[in-house]
């Protein structure tokens, strides 16, 4: 059961440096004019039945985490480095990709996992 501590405060300062880390071992996308930031929204995500983590958003260059589907530290941040991942892929093949697998059979999500 996740511990009371595990605050919003707390995810935000584990968010931010998960996306440090991110940013010192993964490099940058230099595609990319500004830095990718992140958001942490106080919802939880569901898509079908299953719970949405978070995402990348090409277009704005910004990274989501669900808060409320972030129970663990662990959740909060091996989601900003799969999320981080996305942002280093080109859209472009991602797309591709989109139209021809299954989510879990697209190779660029097998990356970020």
């Amino acid at each position: 059961m996740p511990s009371k501590s595990f605050t919003t405060a707390s995810k935000k300062r584990y968010a931010a440096l998960a996306l440090k880390w991110c940013r010192e071992n993964f490099g940058v996308n230099e595609r990319k004019r500004r830095k990718v930031y992140f958001e942490l929204v106080p919802k939880l995500k569901k898509s079908g039945s299953f719970i949405v983590f978070g995402h990348y958003c090409f277009w704005r260059n910004k990274i989501i985490i669900y808060e409320e589907s972030c129970k663990t530290i662990y959740d909060v941040v091996s989601t900003m480095i799969h999320e981080y991942t996305h942002y280093l892929q080109s859209r472009t093949k991602y797309q591709k990709y989109e139209e021809t697998h299954y989510y879990s059979q697209n190779p660029l999500e097998r990356e970020a996992k």
